[in-house]
């Protein structure tokens, strides 16, 4: 797609989220997922078609230049780092790398609901050292050269840290950055430096709308985050019709307009090739049952996605089949938050005596050898944005068994199976249906390969940049922000 009307306009997306979530963490959640397969889309259009939309990559700065300027190729460094690197590699050091290896030591020996925020919060507090000696140190160097003065230091480091936008261009939101301590503060300097307008992506309303699944910190500072952001965006699109009708309903509440409808963006149905190449020789995951043994549920370990809800029903399965014919349940994910008294139950139980196993944090190599081995997927989460699990299932040709909460449905379309996620029996009676009938577990299967279509990334970075392009204005950040207030 190429660019019309305003040749000179750039999209900047603030990727400074994408790399403070991988100095924490070691393998990439859907939000990641989404901003690296779109912008891999947008960065080689960019590269190889000269009428394509220009396309840059923002992080903030302590200075008062806001936004610096990052190459593309630093994405994929983060992504490989992971949270015992560096996340950006300029400057690399043994000193700087030390403290993050001792807080990752630390947290992985304590409780994930302890452990994880403490690394979160040690990550973001090296980084404020970090900006404060940077910030220290070129508020020192004019005046030991001579050649400022302390009333015209400020002056001469916005010079040297000019950020290349320009009136008319987009800063781009398309990640999670809700852990900014005052992002709308940010915005609002950034929209009034550059005389930029904002566009948002918008993944779910989790935090507001079922704030009993969140922790507490996270639903104030997601709270925060959308009362100051939503009212600056000219543009503000969704995942999912779900998520969108969720943002208009949201706005409605509070008592204010959107600059215009909240646009529902098509999501690829799966990670690509370019993000699973550092790990494109990886074996298959060791210790789990054969081929067509076992049914497979990818997700995070927390209490939103219901994984609860699967323990008693293969609890119940092995109770009235007989063992054989009960597949393996594998979980593939990493163990979150609001899950010590389930996974405390697991071990009381043995885990089903092996029938439910746990592969903790697999590579994208791995998940693809589990997908391809399963006899089918289970999805069964309370509430979601969209749910890559169940397109990617699909897509890797597996039947999936979903939830119909939220926007599943949309997700898994009329090749999924749906189940009523709050209520055991009903679960129950889908899952032992699909074991008791073998033959129509292959014909779904043959179903799936022969009509899924998946949604190609390319999709989805074409309707981001045609919402932005219907270039509504956004009203005034410090009325509109009063008014949601």
């Amino acid at each position: 797609m190429t660019e019309t009307g305003s040749p000179a306009r750039t999209y900047w997306v603030d990727v400074e989220d994408f790399f403070q979530y991988f100095a924490a963490n070691p393998r990439p959640s859907g939000i990641q997922r989404l901003v690296f397969e779109t912008l891999g889309v947008l960065a080689d259009r960019a590269r190889l078609s000269p009428g394509a939309p220009r396309i840059a990559l923002a992080r903030h700065t302590a200075d008062a230049s806001l936004l610096r300027e990052v190459p593309f190729d630093s994405l994929a460094a983060a992504l490989r780092a992971g949270p015992r690197a560096a996340p950006e590699p300029r400057r690399p050091t043994a000193t700087a790398s030390r403290p993050r290896r001792a807080m990752v030591r630390l947290s992985q020996g304590l409780p994930p609901a302890i452990g994880e925020p403490l690394l979160r919060a040690g990550v973001l507090q090296l980084a404020a050292l970090r900006h404060a000696r940077r910030l220290i140190a070129s508020l020192a160097r004019p005046a030991a050269a001579g050649g400022a003065t302390p009333a015209t230091a400020p002056v001469a480091r916005r010079a040297a840290a000019a950020f290349p936008a320009r009136p008319g261009d987009v800063l781009l939101i398309l990640g999670a950055p809700w852990g900014h301590a005052d992002y709308g503060a940010l915005l609002r300097r950034a929209r009034a430096r550059y005389q930029m307008t904002a566009a948002l992506l918008v993944y779910d309303l989790i935090p507001l709308r079922r704030p009993e699944w969140c922790a507490a910190d996270l639903v104030r500072d997601f709270s925060a985050w959308l009362a100051a952001t939503l009212p600056q965006c000219a543009t503000v699109m969704a995942i999912s019709r779900a998520t969108a009708a969720d943002v208009e309903a949201y706005a409605r509440e509070i008592g204010l307009t959107l600059a215009g409808p909240v646009t529902p963006i098509p999501i690829g149905a799966s990670f690509g090739p370019a993000s699973a190449a550092p790990h494109a020789g990886a074996a298959a995951p060791r210790g789990l049952p054969a081929p067509g043994g076992y049914a497979l549920f990818v997700s995070t370990l927390e209490a939103r996605k219901n994984h609860a809800l699967l323990f008693r029903v293969w609890r119940r399965l092995l109770a009235d089949l007989p063992r054989e014919r009960v597949p393996t349940l594998v979980f593939a994910g990493r163990v979150g938050w609001l899950v010590e008294d389930l996974m405390r139950q697991l071990d009381n139980a043995g885990w089903l005596d092996g029938k439910i196993r746990l592969l903790r944090d697999p590579t994208d190599a791995e998940l693809a050898a589990l997908y391809r081995g399963c006899q089918f997927t289970v999805f069964p989460s309370l509430f979601e944005g969209w749910g890559l699990p169940v397109s990617e299932s699909l897509a890797h040709g597996r039947p999936c068994l979903s939830s119909h909460a939220t926007s599943l449905p949309e997700a898994g379309g009329d090749l999924a199976r749906y189940f009523d996620p709050e209520n055991v029996d009903d679960a129950y009676r889908a899952v032992r249906a699909i074991i008791e009938d073998p033959a129509g577990l292959l014909a779904w299967r043959d179903r799936v390969a022969r009509e899924f279509r998946p949604v190609a990334w390319e999709r989805t970075a074409d309707a981001i940049l045609a919402a932005c392009r219907a270039d509504r204005v956004a009203p005034p950040a410090a009325d509109a922000l009063e008014a949601a207030r």
